[in-house]
């Protein structure tokens, strides 16, 4: 597959707030985020990151309190108009948490899993397929092609996230988001995943939220960083770090809070 090339923003925020009942959690963000890179997000514990996280793939619309207000678009297309069903926007927008989470079943049922319920392949020989393209791709398939029956719990921590992250490439999906997927893990899993996210990033969009600050350095093109529910800046990664335009940026990065 050739590597994406667009001048428009694959994902487009705008005036975005998020509101828990009375509680708001964001304020008016506006962000774009390019395809084929990896946009890391930043900040202190609770300053909104994963709320915006969530809004990318209405994963928010699960909590009956929550109520979002703005536009997000994805390729143009509003992702929160009445029409848009959630679940067919999930295939398309992936997630990956920070606990890996595989089902309860077979590491090739794990993988085919969605496929089946999209209906992605007409018979099984598509399904192997698929199935052994995206253990592949996620890195993971010369470790588990001869025990595709095992369950996927009994892999490894590092293991089970790329199973995990196979899983969210079965389906397709143009968008992955990551929520500190490398906090479970040790040093080498951490390092074996970044790799990975590395690879990836020719194919998709990958947005991540991190607390660790040399993971988003070593791993993502662009930056954003929030805090208190505001996005204070934006941009790429080298400038965000070693150039940023706000004082709480700076503050944050040398470590005066947080």
């Amino acid at each position: 597959m050739q590597a994406k090339a667009s001048s428009a923003p694959k994902v487009r925020a705008r005036n975005v707030n998020v509101f828990y009942g009375s509680k708001q959690a964001l304020f008016d963000v506006n962000l774009d985020i390019p395809d084929c890179s990896v946009t890391s997000f930043i900040g202190p514990s609770g300053c909104g990151k994963s709320t915006f996280l969530r809004c990318i793939n209405r994963m928010n619309d699960t909590i009956d309190i929550c109520r979002v207000e703005g536009d997000i678009h994805l390729d143009g297309l509003d992702i929160y108009a009445r029409d848009v069903d959630p679940v067919i926007l999930r295939a398309s927008v992936g997630m990956v948490f920070q606990k890996p989470n595989p089902f309860p079943k077979s590491i090739y049922d794990n993988v085919a899993y969605g496929p089946r319920i999209h209906g992605l392949a007409s018979n099984t020989d598509e399904l192997d397929g698929i199935v052994e393209t995206s253990l592949k791709r996620a890195g993971l398939w010369d470790e588990v092609a001869d025990r595709l029956d095992e369950p996927g719990t009994g892999l490894s921590g590092g293991q089970q996230q790329r199973l995990v992250i196979a899983r969210a490439i079965a389906v397709r999906p143009e968008v992955i988001l990551m929520d500190e997927p490398c906090s479970a893990l040790d040093p080498i899993a951490t390092a074996k995943i970044e790799e990975l996210i590395d690879d990836l990033r020719a194919h998709y969009c990958i947005i991540m939220v991190t607390h660790s600050m040399a993971q988003a350095a070593r791993v993502s093109q662009n930056t954003a960083f929030f805090h208190l529910g505001k996005l204070v800046e934006a941009g790429p990664t080298e400038q965000i770090f070693t150039n940023p335009n706000d004082t709480r940026t700076q503050d944050y990065i040398t470590g005066r809070f947080g």
